[in-house]
């Protein structure tokens, strides 16, 4: 069984990564946020079929966030929630799923304006 202080491990050396900032909104009306920082997300442009689903008008304003699921330390990531770059841009989630036996989070992305 691989263990998760292994899986820190081989994130540390993976090439195009950098440390984001889930903000996990949940409540009734969204009152309620928990702040979550994932040291190595990665990034990749968003596909023609995800703008033809409607979820963004274009490549410039949507992206995909793959999130590892073990760096999350145990939240769940739902729409709405919010991804911000070490760039201090702050990224929508219009959908998400899970990837690779469900160790990944797929995250579609909307740039705020």
């Amino acid at each position: 069984m691989v263990s998760t202080q292994l899986l820190d491990y081989l994130y540390l050396k993976m090439p195009g990564t950098e440390a984001v900032t889930m903000t996990i909104k949940r409540g009734v009306n969204n009152d309620t946020t928990t702040t979550t920082s994932v040291s190595h997300a990665w990034m990749r442009d968003i596909s023609r079929d995800d703008i033809a689903k409607g979820l963004v008008t274009s490549a410039h304003e949507g992206i995909v966030w793959n999130i590892p699921n073990v760096l999350l330390a145990g939240a769940e990531i739902e729409t709405g929630d919010t991804i911000t770059d070490s760039s201090s841009v702050v990224w929508t989630v219009m959908s998400v799923s899970r990837l690779r036996l469900r160790t990944h989070w797929r995250c579609i992305c909307r740039r705020q304006k």
